[in-house]
């Protein structure tokens, strides 16, 4: 399914369709069923429908689940309390008080406390049948957040689901970007970066994770969505941003005259390696393995070579850790994708990879 930005115009011009969409259609149930009240129905629909589905879907459990926990309490303070003002009052006041001291516990009662209030005061313009009266208008709420639902799955769904694939895709990419800004400014002599550089990303990642915790809870249950996969996603791009982070910290630790890195050009080989397979897993094609492992193992031999040789000694304190705190997560960096690789998780489609390996 093509993904539309959320915020886009057609995208919001087409929310706007849908909810004037199970509005009508709210209202024009509840008015074939001759319900009395049927802008209850169509309030309920505008109220529930979201731009996403499983955001839709979250409100229509918050409201329908509210609004029979409200149908229970208010039932019950109108059977246990006499019908006369003083009394409605009264059980006006314990039931709604009741509801938002359980809103601590679950914030369906915020919703339960708005029906308590239709069902207790609307049912005293009909005394002769309180109870029939408050149900009905509890069937109206209920008819409204059908509707909604019924409208969001249907007509032009906007799925969490493809959103969040659409965000994990740049993702990739912003982390490969950072990645090789971090390694140039190291490899020319510690340069240093801004160190806010990372913030944008940390913020694009925690929107991932709440999103994706959204497409678990309800779009699951409606799609079928490789909900494995996209955990498997979004776990790696956190391990990369931790990564780059503290190797952005390791670049910036040392203000004092930068020094030439001998195994500059292993260290450029693993962030290109790295780098092309994180674009790699943000096309969706196929991942050169190999050349990763090659990166890895040549980077590390190189390192060996170099201690053995006493090369290490011209560091002072400082910047022996400065420096193999950076090395420590470039390389972290290449495993942790590398392992995403060759997680069974991820599978290229053979015809994929038919296309992009020729015979």
């Amino acid at each position: 399914m093509a993904f539309i930005d959320p915020n886009s115009h057609p995208a919001m011009l087409r929310h706007g369709l849908k909810t004037g969409v199970a509005a009508v259609l709210a209202y024009a149930i509840a008015s074939f069923f001759d319900l009395k009240y049927g802008y209850w129905a169509a309030l309920s629909a505008v109220i529930v429908m979201q731009v996403y589905v499983a955001d839709s879907v979250q409100m229509c459990l918050y409201r329908l689940s509210g609004t029979a926990v409200g149908a229970v309490i208010g039932m019950a303070a109108i059977l246990l309390f006499p019908e006369t003002p003083a009394m409605t009052v009264l059980a006006l006041f314990l039931s709604v008080t009741f509801c938002a001291y359980m809103t601590r516990f679950n914030a369906r009662y915020r919703m339960a406390a708005i029906t308590v209030c239709i069902v207790v005061l609307a049912g005293t313009t009909d005394q002769d049948n309180r109870l029939g009266f408050g149900m009905l208008r509890v069937m109206e709420i209920a008819l409204g957040v059908a509707s909604a639902f019924l409208v969001s799955i249907v007509l032009w769904p906007l799925r969490a689901g493809t959103a969040l694939k659409a965000r994990l895709k740049a993702r990739f990419n912003d982390c490969a970007g950072h990645y090789e800004t971090i390694m140039n400014a190291f490899l020319a002599m510690q340069s240093g970066l801004d160190a806010g550089l990372l913030q944008q990303l940390h913020t694009d990642l925690l929107e991932d994770r709440a999103l994706f915790q959204k497409v678990l809870r309800h779009e699951r249950r409606i799609y079928n969505e490789d909900t494995d996969l996209l955990g498997l996603k979004i776990r790696t791009l956190e391990k990369c941003g931790g990564h780059l982070q503290t190797m952005l910290q390791a670049l910036n630790s040392e203000q004092e005259q930068g020094y030439e890195i001998l195994m500059k050009n292993e260290l450029r080989e693993l962030v290109s390696s790295t780098v092309d397979t994180m674009r790699s897993i943000a096309s969706g094609s196929v991942l050169h393995r190999d050349r990763l492992d090659h990166a890895l193992k040549k980077a590390e031999n190189r390192l060996w070579e170099l201690r053995k040789d006493g090369a290490t000694r011209r560091f002072d304190l400082q910047k022996m850790i400065q420096f193999f705190a950076f090395f420590h997560s470039a390389q972290a960096m290449g495993r942790d994708i590398r392992t995403y690789g060759q997680d069974p998780l991820f599978e290229v489609p053979s015809r994929m990879r038919e296309k992009q390996c020729p015979q």
